[in-house]
């Protein structure tokens, strides 16, 4: 009887054990949607932070610092545009504004003679996805340390606030069809809004696309996957996926002339550098493509990794075309599509 009792108790101890193991995993899934605050939504435009500095100081080697990390250049793009759009705001004109408090991206920077060198992060702070930094120094040469210290965690968590933006919009648009379709397939997905249409899909290849005119213009976006039997570490190698690369946009995505298609534009440098998204490892690799036998181009991004369920090579490429017109915001718009995948296990 004391047996008996013994392995129930087992038995129960294991189920509980798997159900707390099956609630942890739900809200690691869904910890892009997950708000136990019940925050307000965070506003501001897209890649867009506020800077709050007092004007006197925002000036000379302090603006250019700033700057430096903030302003830089986006990669892969063929036109420069900035990291961010920075807002220059006032303390006084910050503090009197709910609205302010509840952007997105905020940094704020103090300068105090009593301030101890710090930075205090704030996550989901005031509105829902926020980060909110605050640098508390007492003079430039210490902002300078801090900035060079930490600026590579506020671009990421900004960034990092973009993609849980989209997601949450795309969440509830989604495109349940290309969605069951990739976990079926591929045994993986990702979540894209019903604007984006299956142009191509069969066993190893997958092509998305999105067209639409903005102020009269025309913009495509384009996703594709393409999954291959992983076959070693030397697959990761910047010039085997560019190979990889235009071998299957040769074959599945042809131009709108005869003979043209679509390849990797190699005159242009490529921005390259390891990224982990939802625990899985990713080599990113930036820059342009371009139509041969013909006359279109733009930017893109790819990322590979190794299912490890399938032990299979998978390749998601992101490109843009859209002649004449700032790139980054719709690339950020398929950076994030591709940040919200989901192996199924």
């Amino acid at each position: 009887m004391r047996n008996f009792i013994l392995i129930n108790i087992i038995i129960l101890s294991i189920l509980i054990l798997v159900s707390c193991s099956k609630k942890e995993a739900k809200v690691n899934n869904d910890q892009k949607t997950y708000n136990p605050k019940n925050l307000p939504s965070s506003g501001g435009k897209t890649l867009e932070m506020i800077l709050v500095i007092e004007d006197s100081y925002y000036k000379g080697d302090i603006k250019d610092s700033l700057g430096t990390y903030f302003l830089k250049a986006s990669p892969g793009l063929n036109a420069p545009e900035p990291l961010f759009d920075m807002v220059q705001m006032n303390p006084k004109h910050f503090n009197q504004s709910e609205m302010f408090k509840k952007h997105r991206n905020i940094l704020i920077v103090d300068f105090n003679n009593e301030n101890k060198n710090e930075i205090y992060k704030h996550y989901d702070y005031k509105s829902f996805p926020q980060a909110y930094f605050e640098i508390s120094v007492k003079d430039k040469e210490n902002l300078f340390l801090i900035l060079h210290k930490y600026s590579s965690t506020i671009i990421n968590k900004f960034y990092d606030n973009e993609h849980r933006r989209v997601f949450l919009a795309f969440k509830k648009l989604e495109n349940i069809e290309a969605t069951k379709k990739l976990k079926h397939s591929f045994k993986f997905s990702f979540t894209m809004s019903k604007d984006f249409s299956i142009s191509t899909f069969n066993d190893d290849f997958a092509w998305f696309r999105k067209d639409y005119f903005a102020n009269k213009h025309q913009r495509t976006l384009n996703i594709f996957v393409h999954k291959t039997p992983y076959i070693g570490d030397g697959m990761f190698k910047e010039d085997k996926i560019i190979e990889l690369r235009d071998k299957v946009a040769k074959e599945n995505i042809p131009g709108p002339t005869n003979g043209s298609y679509m390849g990797t534009e190699t005159r242009f440098p490529y921005s390259r550098k390891e990224v982990v998204i939802n625990n899985i490892n990713f080599i990113e690799t930036r820059g342009l493509w371009r139509l041969f036998n013909d006359f279109m181009g733009g930017s893109f991004i790819n990322y590979c990794f190794v299912n490890k369920k399938t032990n299979e090579f998978v390749m998601i490429d992101c490109f843009l075309y859209a002649p004449n017109q700032n790139k980054r915001d719709e690339l950020m718009q398929m950076e994030s599509i591709v940040h919200s995948i989901k192996i199924e296990l």
